[in-house]
């Protein structure tokens, strides 16, 4: 006599788990897109700060309203923008907490760029 349902409970399962992994993606893969924007931002600023000649105010502001428009969630004090002889240093970390209804991972990220290494 053979079993019933056993290929039912597998399926049920594989639905499960490819379910979780579709939900993961679309949570996770949208934070790093956006985390990859902000870091060409950062870099575009430290390649350009000796020409355009910004302060690092200027510089502070203008990623913060970036990763605003990106919704990700960096505080002003976290962004550090330092003065070299040929440009700047920027650095930029941050968190983002992802929820995956289960499991809430923090994606930590930390951006680092100046002028001389922006080429």
């Amino acid at each position: 006599m053979k079993a019933r349902g056993g290929g039912k409970l597998q399926l049920l399962i594989g639905l499960a788990i490819t379910a979780a992994l579709i939900l993961g993606a679309v949570r996770i893969i949208p934070v790093y897109v956006k985390s990859y924007e902000l870091r060409d931002a950062i870099r575009s600023q430290a390649k350009f700060a000796g020409v355009e000649r910004k302060s690092a105010d200027t510089i502070k502001e203008e990623l913060y309203t970036k990763a605003r428009e990106l919704n990700l969630p960096v505080r002003r004090e976290a962004i550090q923008v330092t003065p070299r002889s040929l440009g700047v240093q920027i650095t930029v970390r941050y968190t983002v907490q992802v929820d995956l209804i289960v499991y809430k991972p923090n994606l930590n990220f930390n951006y680092s760029s100046d002028t001389s290494t922006a080429y």
